[in-house]
């Protein structure tokens, strides 16, 4: 094992208020939280927060935005994945705050940004 696979680059920080509007999202959506990182040859990419599978196939990843939205630099480390993985998916923006405001599962989900990412676009 290199030195990068067995330490970790960072310590999971997650405050109680992400977490449980990560865990009430995944509910609604039929997805899974997510804590193992996504790689490429080993070498760290990104996290994301919920993920929903489609036969065991990858169909979407969904980020709980607090303080943080998804910004450039996640965006191409999510690309340069599918790009490596040859899989095409959804990456969904959602506020924990709108998420913990509601009382039921709404009709319609309000995401704050939707990215598609196509490694087979021209």
């Amino acid at each position: 094992m290199s030195q990068r696979e067995k330490k970790p680059l960072f310590k999971k920080r997650e405050t109680g208020y992400h977490r449980f509007a990560c865990m009430e999202l995944a509910k609604w959506i039929g997805g899974v939280v997510n804590d193992e990182p996504f790689k490429v040859d080993g070498v760290f990419m990104f996290t994301p927060d919920v993920v929903t599978y489609d036969n065991n196939i990858i169909t979407g990843l969904y980020e709980v935005v607090k303080t943080h939205p998804v910004n450039g630099k996640k965006l191409g480390r999510i690309q340069y994945w599918c790009y490596r993985n040859f899989t095409e998916l959804s990456v969904y923006e959602i506020s924990a705050d709108y998420i913990l405001a509601q009382i039921e599962k709404p009709e319609f989900i309000q995401f704050m940004n939707v990215f598609i990412i196509d490694p087979f676009e021209l």
